[in-house]
């Protein structure tokens, strides 16, 4: 799940590989901080919750994108 700095929470579908799994985070236009939760659990019914606010900061984006390289 993730959060704008804290505003609400959003599930965000896990893509999984083998043991591992990796996600695709789209973010808004405007610059803030994103929070993380992550929950994982186990055949043997053990579970692990992992928050970590503010992990990373978004730039506001351009108004205009280049597509040149």
């Amino acid at each position: 799940m993730l959060t704008l700095d804290g505003r609400t929470w959003q599930a965000v579908p896990v893509a999984r590989h083998g043991t591992t799994g990796s996600v695709l985070l789209h973010h808004p236009r405007r610059a803030g901080y994103v929070s993380l939760r992550i929950s994982a659990a186990d055949k043997a019914g053990n579970t692990v919750t992992q928050t970590v606010i503010r992990a990373c900061r978004l730039a506001a984006a351009s108004a205009e994108v280049s597509n040149r390289w």
